[in-house]
């Protein structure tokens, strides 16, 4: 019997059926990611995946010989830029061959040896954590896609409960980014269409998330896709079918309190 394909890899054949589905006359158009074309946004990802794979075979001590990978993020910058201006057809093949590679090796490092401790650009982290950054990579620019695309792909059913608490964890990391930091402020996060419930406080330059019901200065309210996609800040709450009680100010603000990804 055929192994099921992990859930890298499913996000990862979901994500390139998003660039297979741009038509040829959307390369150029805009994506949700504000200044980005269609081909910016998948050599962005691309250059993405030849850098995490090299970075993963220099956490294994293996030889990069013969292999056109980036050296570092500088290098990835570079050919970010020189990728985006490749033709479409080309774009797609490089695309596609370097999220294979990337997630043959991710699954096979999450395999032999989990806790190998890989270089990222923010820091250094074990192959479950690079494994996790790389699927939230593909689900969350190939949504990015949807305005040159045209229409909207469904995204994977299993998808939001695994990623909605994860994207409450990262909070706390994309806070040390925030204008707003050394100021206090709390979140109450509520999806009503399955199990989830936080608390996200900011206060003394830090930002903390706790799994509980409380009273906090806003409180946003809505099924699980919707609050992904805010707490990612693509779009407000009003468009994702989001309840918002409390400070109106605060919650319309809210990306500044957690900049990024």
């Amino acid at each position: 019997m055929d192994q099921k394909p992990s859930r890298l890899a499913q996000a990862a054949t979901w994500y390139l059926q998003q660039v297979d589905a741009i038509p040829d006359d959307g390369w150029g158009k805009p994506t949700l990611c504000e200044g980005w074309t269609a081909t910016h946004l998948v050599a962005h990802v691309a250059t993405g995946d030849q850098l995490f794979l090299g970075m993963l075979l220099d956490a294994f001590g293996k030889d990069r010989a013969g292999l056109d990978l980036p050296t570092d993020f500088a290098d990835r910058r570079q050919r970010f830029e020189a990728m985006s201006t490749w033709e479409p057809a080309k774009l797609k093949e490089t695309a596609r061959k370097a999220s294979e590679e990337t997630v043959a090796a991710i699954g096979d490092a999450a395999r032999d040896a989990p806790q190998t401790i890989v270089n990222v650009p923010f820091g250094q982290v074990p192959v479950p954590v690079v494994r996790g950054l790389r699927l939230n990579e593909y689900i969350i620019h190939g949504h990015d896609l949807t305005p040159a695309v045209g229409r909207s792909i469904p995204i994977p059913d299993w998808f939001i409960d695994r990623a909605l608490g994860d994207s409450i964890s990262l909070m706390s990391r994309l806070h040390l980014r925030s204008p707003n930091k050394g100021k206090s402020a709390s979140f109450h996060i509520h999806r009503t269409d399955g199990e989830g419930e936080w608390i996200l406080r900011a206060e003394g330059g830090e930002a903390v998330a706790e799994a509980t019901h409380g009273k906090a200065d806003v409180a946003m309210r809505g099924p699980g896709e919707g609050l992904y996609w805010v707490l990612m800040g693509r779009g407000q709450p009003q468009e994702h079918g989001i309840e918002v009680h409390g400070d109106p100010a605060l919650a319309a603000s809210f990306k500044e309190w957690f900049p990024g990804p």
